[in-house]
């Protein structure tokens, strides 16, 4: 059953901005988005055997994944297909799947990792750490990358000033422009961080940490089964 975050989803990503959405993610974040993949790669410990690439989209994770445990199996799983199709021409991925993050198609305690960037905000956050719990194996972590709305009021300026320069954008970019035009929307009302950290300890999560990136416009969470 398909809920706010996903319908938001499906108009986010769809087979009209699938084939520009690897540009699109370097140019938006002023480049930081490898950087922030980096940080991922660290909380990993390159043994790891099945990987889930959660949300992996057209399979940009999949890269850094590879160099970090390049010995991996990588499965990835993804809302629309259009993009799961440019994902498999990487060639990184053992399988790829069309499914919801709360809902997989995998048998209980199947991966060592779950791996996501950008999906939080999206996601039944409840549901979705039930459905992590339920696939990851004794000692398996989780890490969940995606932006946040920074706290200081010099950032915030900075900020909303960007998204107006991205709504501008959406004009001329018009298979975006429904992105750049509500994606600060969904940011600033969306307070995943901390919400995701106690649905992780409700459900017995161990080692939980966040950390934040680029004068706080970015966050990775990590927890432990």
């Amino acid at each position: 059953m398909g809920t706010k975050g996903h319908l938001i989803a499906t108009r986010f990503f769809s087979s009209t901005n699938a084939s520009s959405y690897d540009r699109i993610v370097k140019l938006t974040t002023l480049f930081r988005d490898s950087s922030w993949k980096k940080q991922m790669m660290k909380l990993m410990d390159g043994k790891n055997k099945r990987i889930l690439d959660l949300a992996c989209g057209t399979g940009i994770l999949s890269s850094f994944i590879h160099d970090r445990s390049a010995s991996s199996k990588i499965i990835g799983t993804d809302l629309t297909f259009e993009y799961l199709k440019l994902a498999k021409n990487r060639q990184s991925y053992a399988l790829l799947t069309n499914s919801l993050a709360e809902f997989l198609p995998y048998k209980d305690e199947s991966f060592d990792v779950i791996i996501s960037s950008y999906l939080v905000k999206y996601a039944q956050l409840s549901t979705m750490v039930r459905e992590h719990w339920r696939v990851l194996r004794k000692g398996g972590i989780i890490i969940v990358h995606d932006f946040t709305y920074p706290d200081t009021k010099i950032m915030r300026i900075l900020w909303h000033f960007y998204f107006q320069i991205l709504t501008e954008l959406g004009r001329v970019i018009s298979s975006w422009r429904y992105v750049f035009s509500n994606l600060d929307k969904l940011i600033q009302l969306n307070p995943w961080v901390n919400n995701l950290v106690s649905e992780l300890d409700m459900v017995g999560f161990t080692s939980i940490s966040k950390k934040y990136y680029t004068c706080g416009t970015s966050a990775i969470v990590y927890a432990k089964k």
